[in-house]
């Protein structure tokens, strides 16, 4: 595994985009994004004590459960601070605020991983949803590069099956059985979360009705 580390960086994920081809395998870790990409094009905001990194790696079974494979194994890394898991990316504490952000893009036959952890404390943030994964830590600069070395390691140490993934994505979810819709676009789905399929979708259920929602952002009545 190639690793490199940068003070600053626009994006890793653009930057182990860009050198992927250069690589088998690749860690991209910034000490600071300045244009940091999220979900559907969405910006991620820089934080304060934040840790941001992208890595290649491939799916154990089907690609569409890499994602919620990434989020369970983080959440199983950092066990001792009671995280749990919303559909479809994101990580939060025990407070109900979000703490790690998971973006997976694929690029020709590679699936590059972006990871964004509010790591210590935050004091400014737009978004009052932002929480901190380690009350009081503030990282020094060798934490900024060595960090993200051990959690993509553990990651690559701790890889599931599908049925693993699915089982255990449903017992770290805060949200199984909450009203809930999900909006993709034009298209809101709404009704009772149920769970999640074979391909990773939501399970919503309206009724007698199970509608599966594949992509999109889930908001919590």
């Amino acid at each position: 595994m190639k690793h490199l580390h940068f003070k600053e960086l626009p994006s890793t994920q653009l930057k182990a985009i860009e050198l992927i081809g250069e690589h088998n395998s690749i860690l991209i870790s910034a000490q600071k994004q300045t244009q940091g990409r999220g979900r559907r094009d969405n910006s991620w905001e820089d934080l304060e004590n934040s840790l941001a990194f992208s890595f290649n790696i491939s799916p154990t079974g089907k690609p569409t459960l890499l994602a919620l494979e990434i989020a369970i194994t983080l959440a199983n890394y950092f066990d001792e601070d009671n995280l749990s898991l919303k559909w479809p990316n994101d990580i939060y504490n025990e407070k109900g605020k979000k703490v790690i952000g998971i973006l997976v893009n694929k690029e020709g036959d590679d699936y590059i991983i972006g990871i964004g952890i509010n790591y210590g404390p935050v004091t400014k943030s737009t978004h009052n949803n932002y929480g901190q994964l380690k009350s009081g830590h503030l990282l020094n600069e060798e934490e900024y590069k060595t960090l993200p070395e051990q959690i993509y390691k553990y990651i690559c140490e701790n890889r599931l099956n599908d049925h693993d993934i699915i089982s255990k994505w449903s017992r770290l979810s805060f949200h199984i059985n909450q009203k809930c819709k999900v909006i993709d676009g034009d298209e809101i789905i709404t009704g009772t979360f149920e769970g999640i399929g074979e391909y990773g979708e939501a399970l919503i259920k309206n009724g007698d009705k199970i509608e599966k929602a594949y992509t999109g952002s889930l908001l919590l009545d």
